[in-house]
């Protein structure tokens, strides 16, 4: 085996870590093609990293799924709201936050889905208008992988001489992605008991994407759930703040317990269950995916000649 499609990574620093000179030895990873030992749980994503770019660096290529992330992201920091309409989805432009800031790749997306002019896009819609910009919003993200130095070559590139194979990681990318292990642990192992009340609105929104491309939207759902039911037991109220109008939040406790924030969630709540306001736990998680589902299934359509999956 000449191992030349081998990650590389840093050699007597602890997986995951960089040198704190910047600089270090390093060698290719022996006996797989990227590492493959167990990471330690990491409480936070890497620093910097958005959820597309973590899901990028963990299997090497764009998927639907990181697509699908990078726009749930936007929509929970404010640039866009998605709205129920009849059996489908309708996108909704915000005014700018003030206090957030976007990369290329999320502008490039934002100016893709509600181009000039236009403020509200159907699901239908969406998928006339991404069919052209997702392979450049796509082609933006490998690049960017690049620029931060996680490979030294595009990830689709072919391997030596042209044969089938794989652009190996740096040492700095295998370390990235360590870190991105680590925290996909954390999300499937949390336990609500973990979680302090005050924490749990920022939470959620913040890890929600990465749960989307670790395929943990569920259960990070149901763990933020099971919080903000512990807290109304304990009196504390609506935990949740804000996030309780966020159309992808929802505050749904169990059959005792009232819902909060029925008429600020509005068409969602039909898709969710019962309009009467009280909603099982697991049903809500289920209707939670169907969002998700919606998004990923759209962005699959049209990403059928983009993709390498």
């Amino acid at each position: 085996m000449f191992g030349w499609n081998h990650d590389y990574e840093y050699v007597g620093v602890t997986p995951g870590l960089t040198p704190a000179d910047g600089t270090g030895e390093v060698r290719r990873v022996k006996g797989r093609k990227e590492w493959a030992g167990e990471a330690a749980v990491q409480f936070a994503p890497p620093k910097g990293v958005s959820a597309a770019l973590a899901g990028t660096v963990v299997d090497g290529k764009v998927d639907p799924r990181d697509i699908g992330a990078m726009m749930i992201d936007l929509s929970l920091r404010g640039w866009f709201r998605i709205d129920k309409q009849d059996d489908s989805w309708l996108f909704v432009q915000n005014e700018f936050p003030r206090d957030d800031i976007i990369t290329q790749v999320e502008a490039d997306f934002l100016n893709a889905l509600f181009p000039p002019g236009v403020k509200y896009v159907g699901l239908e819609q969406m998928k006339r208008q991404l069919r052209g910009p997702l392979r450049h919003i796509t082609d933006s993200l490998y690049r960017e992988t690049m620029e931060r130095g996680w490979y030294e070559r595009d990830p689709r590139s072919k391997g030596f001489l042209g044969l089938a194979g794989r652009s190996p990681r740096t040492a700095d990318g295998t370390a990235v992605r360590i870190q991105t292990l680590g925290f996909r642990k954390y999300i499937a192992t949390a336990e609500a008991k973990q979680i302090k009340y005050e924490e749990a609105a920022g939470l959620f929104s913040r890890y929600l994407p990465y749960a989307m491309i670790f395929g943990l939207t569920e259960r990070w759902a149901s763990v933020i759930g099971d919080v903000a039911k512990a807290a109304q037991l304990e009196g504390y109220g609506n935990i949740m703040g804000g996030l309780a109008s966020d159309p992808f939040f929802w505050l749904f406790f169990g059959d005792d317990i009232a819902y909060l924030g029925i008429e600020a969630i509005g068409g969602l709540a039909d898709l969710l269950g019962d309009s009467a306001g009280l909603f099982d736990l697991g049903d809500m998680a289920g209707g939670l995916g169907d969002v998700f589902g919606s998004v990923g299934d759209t962005i699959g359509d049209i990403a059928g000649d983009i993709f390498d999956f």
